[in-house]
């Protein structure tokens, strides 16, 4: 993947995203996530991506009803995260557009491997993601589709 961007790859911990590893863009305006950073899951593009993968259900069952709010900017409530879960279900694609850092924009997708579920996230600031949208979005697929072939998919889970 060649986004001229900072990729992550995480994990979800308990309510928390965790970041265990990352690449840091070469360019003069980045951004640089601290490894171990966690974040709630319901406010961050890869928290969601990974949470999309289950149920609404599942969903509600581990983060209740109602959210902190990290900015003015940050999902609140339950009816709010199931609109974002199901538009990521339908793209497989997951935005945060200010919601965690104030200025910061994230994409990601979850992919669900013979590894375990993860995150990769496109870190941005925020009027560069609006500028070069569409690039990075095929970036991040073709991303997803040569991780799955590289790690293996995982085997379709019981409902």
């Amino acid at each position: 993947m060649r986004p001229g961007e900072t990729v992550s790859l995480a994990r979800a911990n308990g309510l928390q995203l965790a970041v265990v590893h990352y690449i840091v863009a070469e360019r003069e305006l980045r951004v640089v996530p601290r490894l171990g950073m966690n974040l709630p899951l319901y406010s961050t593009s890869g928290g969601r991506a990974l949470l999309a993968l289950d149920t609404d259900d599942a969903a509600r069952t581990l983060l209740g009803e109602a959210y902190p709010a990290i900015t003015d900017l940050t999902v609140r409530d339950f009816p709010a995260l199931m609109t974002r879960l199901a538009e990521i279900r339908r793209t497989g694609l997951a935005y945060d557009r200010g919601e965690t850092l104030e200025g910061i924009s994230t994409m990601a997708v979850a992919i669900d491997t013979i590894l375990g579920r993860f995150s990769i996230s496109l870190l941005i600031p925020g009027p560069r993601l609006q500028k070069n949208e569409a690039h990075y979005r095929s970036e991040i697929l073709k991303c997803k589709e040569a991780l799955i072939d590289e790690i293996g998919k995982a085997a379709l889970r019981d409902e």
